[in-house]
């Protein structure tokens, strides 16, 4: 057994993160049929995603330094409860769309403080020398919730009638259920002692304004954190990327229906996840955290630009065999780089600046993530999606190229 699976605080905390991202992902896909349900336009269906992004901006500034003025397990104890009153309040709101938009901005709003939380919380209760084996699996539960959670609300709302019946208020009672559950668990985690940043003054609009531009001038001159937190926004671009082009490519290249995406991508998905985190462990051994970094993402340019030639040359059977294996492959690849890069970010950041740190991640994210992502929508209608997919690893491999000196000396 791992030890990492011996580490009764760890689980406590897995625990809890496992129940809270299945209820969230599967309350929002349940939210989101509904609206596609009752208004049909996809205009309505962007505002949804539009209601769950902006928070990330607007109190990603602020809940890096409370993450890191407060007590820990009190915060994401607070954050938990929140949550399960919103998912309980969605229940009320499947006839309003207003009302169903403004609850995913809310619910939103809270993870803003409960994802920092728990990332800055696992060096806490994790010692140095497993944590990368943390990471992997916190990771692996953030990649794979959102497949569970989208997968679970459809067969629950039919289980138990459908839509527009009571079937389509199952999953926000559930997810209620789930976060009871996770609350108690969170209960149980012994009380997280925390170093405090030192900072001057009283008002606390000052001390996070103080907070925050201190996280900026860090970011800023440590290379060794601004270069693991550009890795993490290059993998969450590439997710987003790839789940703009991945269901047309599915009806268009592999000739499937677009549900076949389920078991032709994401299963192969999940299962290099699942590969990845077991070898992480003997790749970092062998050769270090930096050079397996660098290969993954060589290695990532060079599938999207196979993904692109692929069509043009081999039938569809053929093509949906290639594609199952470049989905296993990219899961492995993906492991490789958020993991060590997480890893590296914890390690070298300052413990009274963790919590911002993370936060830092979330607002870049939601800033650097939207444009590419709509650009390439963009491109793929105007052009096509094979050359998209092409150009798109051709850069990679570019500036993986360009960059690669810094990555192995820093």
């Amino acid at each position: 057994m791992p030890a990492i699976l011996k580490n009764t605080q760890f689980l406590r905390l897995w625990g809890n993160q496992i129940l809270l991202q299945v209820a969230f992902n599967m309350s929002n896909f349940t939210a989101l049929l509904i609206i596609a349900d009752r208004t049909h336009s996809p205009f309505i269906q962007a505002q949804f995603y539009t209601a769950l992004t902006i928070p990330a901006i607007i109190f990603g500034l602020i809940a890096g330094p409370i993450v890191d003025m407060t007590e820990r397990k009190r915060l994401m104890l607070i954050t938990d409860f929140l949550l399960i009153i919103l998912f309980f309040l969605y229940i009320f709101a499947v006839e309003s769309i207003p009302l169903l938009l403004l609850i995913a901005f809310l619910t939103s709003s809270v993870a803003r403080f409960f994802i920092p939380a728990e990332a800055a919380t696992i060096p806490l209760v994790v010692d140095k020398n497993i944590l990368h084996h943390a990471n992997s699996f916190f990771l692996f539960t953030l990649m794979g919730s959102v497949l569970l959670g989208y997968a679970l609300a459809g067969p629950i709302i039919q289980l138990f009638g459908g839509l527009r019946t009571p079937g389509e208020i199952a999953p926000f009672i559930l997810s209620s259920i789930f976060l009871i559950i996770g609350f108690i668990l969170r209960l149980s985690l012994a009380k997280i002692e925390i170093k405090k940043p030192d900072v001057w003054g009283d008002s606390l609009v000052g001390k996070t304004f103080i907070l925050f531009a201190q996280t900026v001038m860090e970011v800023k001159s440590n290379i060794k954190i601004s270069l693991p937190l550009a890795l993490l926004v290059f993998v969450e671009l590439i997710v987003g990327l790839l789940s703009v082009l991945l269901l047309e490519y599915v009806r268009r290249y592999l000739a499937l229906p677009l549900t076949s995406i389920t078991y032709v991508l994401m299963l192969p998905l999940v299962a290099g996840l699942v590969i990845g985190v077991s070898v992480l462990g003997k790749i970092e051994h062998m050769y270090g955290r930096k050079k397996p970094i660098l290969i993954a993402l060589f290695a990532i340019g060079i599938v999207l630009v196979a993904m692109g030639i692929a069509p043009i040359y081999l039938d569809s059977f053929v093509t949906r065999i290639i594609g199952t294996s470049i989905s296993f492959i990219m899961g492995i690849l993906i492991v490789v780089i958020a993991v060590n890069a997480r890893t590296i970010l914890q390690v070298n950041s300052k413990e009274e600046m963790h919590g911002r740190i993370f936060s830092f991640l979330d607002v870049l994210i939601a800033l650097a993530t939207p444009i590419p992502v709509l650009v390439t929508g963009l491109l793929a209608d105007s052009v096509s999606i094979l050359a998209t997919l092409m150009a798109f690893g051709t850069v990679v491999i570019a500036l993986t190229y360009l960059g690669h000196k810094i990555i192995l000396r820093k």
